[in-house]
């Protein structure tokens, strides 16, 4: 009977799974070199009349995430990663921690974009909250932002201009 029960709880826990949405935002890489592109360039059309808001919050137990929200906006940089003390850059830790709050500011980002037409959350102000527990982490997080589309998508030639004694030089002149 034991042993079935092993069995049984063993089973679970491997046959169990999780369900995670991403959407991602803002992205166009090229990474091959012999691919010459005009540059995309549009407007950006920011709606200054509404703020938008969203939070979000997880938990997590050691490296597993206990409870959270699973739909996360994708390509959201944050610039606050890259400060901190030398103690907290030696933490082997730290890793874990900026993805953990990387995933619970996009999902707070995703909130704030979810059922509005707006392509972009732009100037985003976070607050996050960090509660720590012997050997769990809570981590909540709130943003608010200004909603915006891109309009008027267009491409243009690149222009090399050179100058020669006050002469300028375009190519290609179209």
């Amino acid at each position: 009977m034991k042993k079935l029960f092993l069995v049984t709880c063993a089973s679970a826990l491997f046959l169990s799974s999780c369900v995670s949405t991403n959407k991602g935002f803002q992205s166009s890489p090229v990474i091959i070199q012999d691919v010459q592109l005009d540059p995309i360039k549009a407007d950006i059309k920011v709606d200054t009349e509404v703020k938008l808001k969203g939070a979000s919050s997880s938990t997590y137990f050691l490296i597993f995430r206990l409870d959270g929200d699973d739909k996360i906006a994708d390509g959201i940089k944050y610039s606050s990663e890259t400060g901190g003390s030398i103690f907290e850059a030696l933490n082997p830790f730290r890793a874990f921690r900026l993805a953990r709050l990387s995933k619970v500011r996009g999902a707070a980002a995703f909130k704030a974009l979810e059922g509005t037409d707006y392509d972009v959350l732009v100037h985003p102000s976070y607050t996050i909250t960090t509660k720590n527990y012997l050997i769990a982490q809570m981590y909540q997080v709130e943003v608010t932002g200004y909603g915006a589309k891109y309009e008027n998508f267009r491409t243009e030639r690149q222009k090399v201009v050179i100058t020669n004694n006050a002469e300028e030089y375009v190519f290609p002149d179209k």
